[in-house]
């Protein structure tokens, strides 16, 4: 792609900056546009747009072309993420939501393993087919198998128990869905009024939680980064007559076991948050290991073994962020507005942050020890650990939030209306708000 679009500038790093621009700008106006647009039809258009735009790719002249194609990939990939975290959100009970938040995380990981081999093959399978490149070949396929998912998603995307209409549920298992997520206490996601969603707003923004979560969420973010230069470090290192001591295959071969750590340990720390309720217990355990691995950093061991090994710490300590969105769903299990917009927020500052905090922090003329970048991680994570404790006092001293949400008069004179009858032999669960 680089020779055949004459791509000698910086126009590579330019492609990434003009995606993510499109992604930050609308991740939160498509979260607010799915409280009035049904997400079985908004998340699935959006895949199928974001696929034609990939497959218009393989014939882009020149840069500029691509410019906009990639401005526009991030504006219809921003829909997905938040939107996902969201469906799961409306489906799952507190006691569910970890492992499965996890397991969504962790395809991403599974996919970034998988995507170098997929790569190599179609380059050594189709390049010079038809006349047409490798790097071509590779957005034909990418945007027809997102097409084709996008059109099955009109039909297996199920919105949220109290609105679905898909197929593939009858109508007794709907009845059920909903059952059961009332028996927990959760409110899932409607069409609601424009006038409505001002007051979610409103109270999303007065809300303390709402500043304790980004700060917890942020930093938990920004603290990951620590992790993203391993390859760099890997390259670098060299034996004592300076050859390199690993070969480029082994070079990227080596952090698949980082991606293999992050995998098992995503899901199994979040399936115990789920198991026991420990979800600021995961949070600030995790961080407290981000902590320990980027503090050593920040001083720089002598052993490039010891190096490794922190490294490789780091990737263990991503149950971080996914705990502290299943403790945000958990605790706002009765606003499903403010939860979806809190996450929309929060991925977009994360962004922002990204595309900044790099500049100062993580040079490559400061590789390998990155004097900046690792204190700052450290720092990031005694942040989170803080704004996650100022979470659980701040529900400790108000826990109402839990059960009636972040306007409990409102929420009493509705709850009423929207309870769900029971046969008096189906027995509710324990909830799990005084565990919160």
């Amino acid at each position: 792609m680089k020779e055949g679009l004459k791509l000698y500038g910086n126009e590579l790093v330019e492609f990434t900056t003009y995606f993510s621009i499109g992604y930050a700008l609308f991740i939160v106006p498509s979260q607010l546009i799915q409280t009035r647009v049904r997400p079985s039809l908004f998340l699935p258009l959006c895949e199928i747009i974001w696929g034609l735009f990939t497959l218009f790719t393989y014939k882009a002249p020149n840069a500029k072309t691509v410019f906009a194609l990639r401005f526009f990939l991030g504006v219809f990939e921003s829909t997905s993420w938040p939107g996902i975290v969201n469906l799961i959100f409306n489906w799952y009970r507190p006691e569910e939501l970890g492992k499965r938040l996890a397991i969504f995380g962790v395809s991403g990981v599974a996919g970034n393993m998988f995507l170098g081999i997929v790569q190599a093959a179609l380059y050594r399978n189709l390049n010079g087919v038809s006349g047409l490149a490798g790097w071509q070949w590779l957005f034909i396929i990418s945007g027809i198998m997102t097409i084709f998912w996008g059109l099955v998603g009109l039909v297996i995307i199920p919105d949220s128990p109290a609105i679905t209409r898909a197929l593939w549920l009858s109508e007794s298992e709907r009845e059920l869905c909903r059952l059961r997520m009332s028996d927990s206490g959760v409110k899932t996601s409607r069409i609601i009024p424009f006038k409505t969603l001002v007051q979610k707003m409103k109270l999303l923004v007065l809300s303390p939680l709402s500043y304790l979560f980004l700060a917890a969420y942020l930093q938990f973010a920004w603290s990951q980064r620590a992790n993203a230069y391993f390859l760099l470090f890997l390259k670098g290192l060299q034996n004592a007559d300076g050859t390199p001591r690993y070969s480029v295959y082994t070079v990227n071969l080596i952090p698949l076991g980082g991606y293999a750590i992050s995998i098992v340990c995503n899901i199994g720390l979040n399936a115990l948050s789920d198991w026991k309720a420990w979800r600021w217990q995961v949070s600030v355990g995790a961080a407290t290991l981000q902590l320990i691995a980027t503090s050593v950093l920040s001083g720089w061991p002598d052993s490039w073994r010891t190096i490794m090994a922190l490294y490789s710490l780091t990737f263990a300590t991503a149950a971080w962020g996914y705990a502290l969105l299943a403790w945000l769903a958990e605790i706002l299990r009765k606003e499903p507005e403010v939860r979806s917009i809190l996450v929309a927020i929060a991925v977009t500052l994360v962004y922002a942050g990204h595309a900044s905090i790099p500049l100062r922090a993580w040079r490559v003329s400061d590789s390998p020890r990155y004097p900046v970048g690792f204190p700052l991680a450290a720092a990031f994570s005694v942040g989170s650990i803080v704004a996650i404790m100022g979470m659980w006092f701040y529900i400790r001293k108000y826990p109402d939030i839990v059960t009636w949400g972040l306007d409990p008069e409102d929420a009493q004179v509705h709850d009423e209306e929207e309870t769900i009858p029971r046969d008096d032999d189906q027995k509710a669960p324990v909830e799990r708000s005084d565990r919160v």
